[in-house]
């Protein structure tokens, strides 16, 4: 008798198994989950979303109410994420995640809408958690079938992010305080020479990027370190004085290793003294 009611619990128990496992199958969701994120010169935006289909369906002014609050996407809130203190169409945002939000208009500006707001279901927004608020135009497009963020327009300290969908594009600029990051990492001659190297490269901060290679200058004076301020003497047009700071980063490279190879810096010597 033991025995025949074990075996009907056992049984039992197996059957609720199965039933359970079945209601905890997952299957793929109609709109399916996205992640994108961007490196902005030293700063990052992430990007998650959920990628509703047009599906032969009327879009805007139908499935996307016009003058209505729309969740950019589907399920979950679209969230936004900047690591650090940004600009947005000329406008400042702090540092931290966004419920991202749009009001399109039939016929002006589409509303852009930061929310804090970010632990609701998609749909619920609270417009007392807005953030920031820019207006854009949209633009039209070849129809894109499952809506998409992008990032374009990349450059060290900006980029453009881009939302498509059906045929409309709408994108905002995002711009980030590149001189302030650098100025809070450096430290040390290397970090310092790197930071001046960059602005050379870049043709950009050219009065923090003498600044840099000279405080890197006083910690430890070098042919690498000479030879970026020479590089910036003559990107600034001061030939003679590029010459003679190129020069100096050859005699010390010598003197510390007799075999350096100094044959680029010296080409530079050359080139700038045909052009005095």
């Amino acid at each position: 008798m033991v025995k025949k009611t074990l075996s009907i619990l056992l049984s039992a128990v197996t059957i609720f198994s199965l039933v359970h496992a079945q209601v905890q199958l997952r299957v793929p969701r109609i709109s399916q989950m996205a992640k994108i994120s961007q490196t902005v010169g030293l700063s990052e935006v992430s990007i998650t979303y959920h990628r509703p289909g047009v599906k032969n369906r009327e879009i805007w002014g139908n499935v996307v109410k016009y003058d209505e609050v729309w969740r950019a996407g589907a399920n979950e809130p679209t969230l936004i994420t900047f690591s650090d203190d940004a600009t947005i169409e000329g406008k400042t945002l702090k540092a931290g995640s966004y419920r991202f939000v749009v009001i399109p208009s039939k016929t002006g500006e589409w509303a852009l809408i930061f929310n804090s707001e970010i632990k609701n279901w998609g749909t619920v927004y609270d417009a007392k958690f807005d953030s920031l608020k820019v207006m854009v135009k949209p633009e039209t497009i070849p129809n894109e079938e499952w809506m998409s963020f992008s990032f374009t327009d990349l450059t060290p300290s900006s980029a453009r992010v881009m939302l498509a969908w059906e045929k409309i594009r709408l994108s905002f600029k995002v711009e980030f305080n590149l001189l302030a990051k650098i100025q809070a990492s450096v430290g040390n001659w290397q970090l310092l020479n790197n930071a001046a190297r960059f602005a050379l490269d870049n043709k950009m901060f050219t009065e923090e990027g003498f600044d840099w290679v000279e405080r890197s200058l006083a910690l430890d004076k070098n042919a690498r370190n000479l030879q970026t301020k020479a590089e910036l003497l003559a990107q600034a047009g001061k030939v003679l004085e590029a010459v003679a700071a190129a020069e100096e980063a050859v005699k010390i490279a010598k003197a510390k290793d007799p075999k350096a190879n100094t044959s680029g810096l010296e080409k530079m010597i050359t080139d700038w003294k045909t052009k005095k």
